[in-house]
């Protein structure tokens, strides 16, 4: 299968398991899930895009600091829900919905168990 990402072995397996977590937690297709993947390493590696909305880009420590929930709650925010880019305006949407979230998550985990 070809590479998700332009880059090292690594980072595409922690971007394997981003598109797993925009699956569990906010039920993209998996389609959707790799562009979004995709289009958020493509935009938050890119210095002119941080700069236009007020961001630091984003480096493979970033990444790995956030873990692939994170990212994918970060990708979903401001690529799927075209979200407010002032980080403060994440970190409040973040804290809103993240233990929703999760139970939601946990109880579909239950549910295919049964």
């Amino acid at each position: 299968m070809e590479p998700l990402l332009p880059t090292d072995p690594d980072t595409n397996r922690f971007f394997d398991r981003v598109v797993d977590e925009l699956q569990g937690y906010f039920d993209y297709a998996f389609d959707e899930a790799v562009r979004l993947a995709r289009e958020y390493y493509t935009r938050f590696t890119d210095a002119q895009f941080c700069d236009s909305i007020g961001v630091p880009v984003q480096d493979d420590d970033f990444f790995h600091h956030e873990a692939p929930g994170g990212i994918a709650f970060r990708a979903h925010y401001y690529l799927g829900l075209k979200g407010d880019p002032k980080p403060s305006s994440f970190i409040e949407w973040r804290a809103s919905h993240y233990d929703q979230l999760k139970r939601t998550k946990e109880l579909r985990k239950a549910s295919r168990r049964s």
